[in-house]
């Protein structure tokens, strides 16, 4: 009986083994995906962009470790009316303010006084002399010539070698912008920072 309950064993557990499948027999079967329902989403209309401000800031140094920043803040139809708007103050204003702690007060030199040319005429004629006064002629300094001669000083008085002296004593002499009475205006100063840098 013994002998029959092993061999009812055994034959249970061939049975067995021949039900099981081994991994390689197994089918892999993919998860199943679940399909999202999309939406219809009606269509966004961009519109077109319109300008609301245009702003311009700038730093301006004013002297060793200072500035200004003056921003202009303007309302337009495009940027380029915007632009030609702010641009002109912006000049003014770093023209106005560039350096000024370091700048020299200004030497305007008197205008010449007016000559009258008067026509003497001999005594022994008995015609009347007119007399005539030639009009005054007084020479308006250009304001090219100013802020090239405000330029002109900046940059010598910035020079820091004997090198970059010589660089700016050719720039005004070969400059148009400078008049010839500033450059004769121009000469102390070139010789004071001469001297300094030679010592």
């Amino acid at each position: 009986m013994q002998h029959l309950l092993k061999n009812l064993h055994l034959d249970l557990f061939k049975l067995k083994f021949k039900n099981m499948k081994t991994q390689k027999q197994l089918k892999k079967v993919a998860p199943v995906k679940k399909v999202k329902k999309v939406k219809k989403v009606a269509p966004v209309t961009v519109s077109e962009p319109t300008l609301v401000s245009y702003s311009i800031k700038m730093v301006i140094p004013t002297g060793n470790y200072a500035n200004i920043q003056p921003e202009i803040v303007v309302k337009a139809g495009t940027i380029e009316e915007a632009h030609s708007f702010i641009a002109p103050h912006m000049n003014k204003l770093w023209k106005e303010y560039y350096l000024i702690s370091e700048r020299k007060a200004e030497v305007k030199t008197p205008a010449p006084a007016p000559v009258k040319a008067e026509v003497k005429t001999p005594a022994p004629a008995p015609v009347k002399a007119e007399v005539v006064t030639a009009p005054p002629v007084v020479e308006q300094p250009s304001p090219i010539a100013d802020v090239a001669l405000t330029k002109a000083i900046q940059f010598i008085e910035g020079c820091m070698s004997v090198e970059a002296l010589d660089l700016v004593i050719k720039q005004v002499a070969a400059s148009v912008k400078l008049t010839d009475e500033n450059k004769k205006d121009l000469l102390p100063i070139l010789e004071k920072k001469s001297k300094e840098l030679h010592k």
